[in-house]
């Protein structure tokens, strides 16, 4: 019986360890502020889904604005990136949702993407970036081509 005891509080500490972080609060990753900005042809674009990729850690995303310019988050709007490397990914994000069985009065996009499709796998984009523990160092600005 007392085996039994124990053993089930061994699994419960060892949950409770896995939901709180393994000790770390809670509260995530570490980030710092990443802003940017995205052009194409010398023109800043607006609806791109910018994201940074790390090889090992969350992924960071932001959307431009009409300026093209993005503020990344990880988890919480605006919290940033971890420190690191990152592979970047840039994509078209449409107005409206395509039209999918099930849902009635979705529209079909029609919408192309202004910018060229490989900057949308960040393998294939060319683009990297790392991000500093200084924020002021962390405001990048893509500057893509055909």
């Amino acid at each position: 019986m007392i085996c039994r005891n124990l053993e089930r509080m061994f699994v419960l500490l060892g949950v409770c360890a896995m939901l709180s972080g393994c000790g770390g609060g809670g509260d995530g990753p570490v980030t710092v502020p990443v802003k940017g900005v995205v052009t194409y042809k010398g023109k800043p674009v607006p609806k791109l889904s910018v994201a940074f990729l790390p090889d090992k850690g969350m992924v960071a995303e932001g959307t431009t604005d009409a300026n093209g310019r993005f503020t990344l988050t990880t988890k919480k709007p605006g919290d940033g990136a971890m420190v690191g490397s990152y592979k970047v990914g840039i994509s078209f994000v449409p107005d409206k949702v395509p039209d999918m069985p099930g849902f009635p009065g979705a529209e079909k996009n029609e919408a192309e993407s202004p910018i060229p499709k490989k900057y949308a796998d960040a393998n294939t984009s060319g683009l990297t970036s790392v991000v500093d523990k200084n924020a002021s160092k962390n405001d990048f600005k893509f500057e893509l081509t055909d």
